[in-house]
């Protein structure tokens, strides 16, 4: 069974993404392992909470930090799937650490709530995601704070086609799967490559990509801007993407996201971005 590790910072930004995890959770079946950044009291929690259908005293049920409760709250009365949610403290572990604990357990996706751009959300965390992402095997989804909670409907997933990833593309079908939505690979020409026709845009995605992850909701925006930030204005507001999609580091990553990944987003991207590694 597949399962989220969400990064617990004990931020507001940290509780809004756990939020939205626990939503793919439920729809996707997978599990939640909560991992706080910051020591919880040794003395576990011991708290009611209240069973949907209960007309008693409720439920006990231990757990360490409030997140953790909030989340089991939230998930008791959800009528479909119910994820097990557990919690591990990493608040001694460092980037090699966490990345160990991530590839052993073959965590599915990695999931961090981003701060919008007012100091009293910014909150610096002793793991560097850059430094996690170089050592993780699975994706980065990060969740801006301002962002409202929906369900998934359409992803953009920016790449050159003639190095595309079919790897990548099964793991966004599989996420978009449930929700029916949309997954569009937006080929954008590689720094130094010259634009692909439509026609080889075409015949490359059809008979590379498609013919090898057959999602029917699969397909292909051959992008023609050269402004990566009108292009991006493009995929977020104009065609209504709920999640963009990149690989660390690769086809205008640095451009569009810059060097480095800090505690926010830059401000032209309002939804979650995935981030592969590479």
């Amino acid at each position: 069974m597949k399962t989220l590790l969400v990064i617990n910072d004990s931020t507001p930004q940290g509780d809004h993404a756990a939020k939205f995890a626990l939503i793919i959770a439920q729809k996707l079946q997978a599990n939640i392992l909560l991992a706080n950044v910051c020591k919880v009291a040794s003395n576990m929690q011991h708290k009611k909470i209240h069973a949907v259908g209960d007309d008693g005293d409720g439920i006990e049920v231990d757990y360490g930090s409030e997140l953790t409760g909030a989340l089991i709250k939230l998930n008791n009365h959800h009528e479909g799937f119910k994820p097990e949610i557990t919690e591990i403290d990493i608040s001694a572990h460092d980037e090699t650490q966490l990345a160990e604990i991530a590839n052993k357990a073959q965590i599915w996706m990695i999931v961090k709530g981003m701060a919008d751009h007012s100091p009293a959300t910014l909150a610096k965390m002793h793991i560097n995601i850059n430094t996690l992402m170089n050592k993780v095997r699975c994706p980065l989804l990060m969740i801006p704070l301002h962002w409202s909670l929906k369900q998934i409907e359409r992803l953009v997933y920016i790449a050159d086609l003639r190095y595309c990833r079919i790897q990548f593309v099964r793991f966004l079908a599989e996420l978009a799967k449930p929700w029916n939505a949309i997954v569009s690979i937006a080929n954008l020409s590689a720094s130094g490559l010259p634009d692909m026709c439509e026609k080889y845009a075409t015949a490359v995605f059809t008979d590379e990509i498609w013919a090898n992850v057959k999602y029917e909701g699969l397909l292909l925006n051959n992008v023609r801007e050269k402004d990566m930030m009108k292009a991006v204005d493009v995929m977020i507001n104009g065609m209504h993407n709920d999640v963009l999609v990149m690989v660390n580091h690769r086809f205008h990553f640095e451009e569009i996201v810059g060097r480095y990944i800090t505690e926010e987003l830059p401000e032209h991207i309002t939804i979650p971005l995935l981030i592969f590694p590479y």
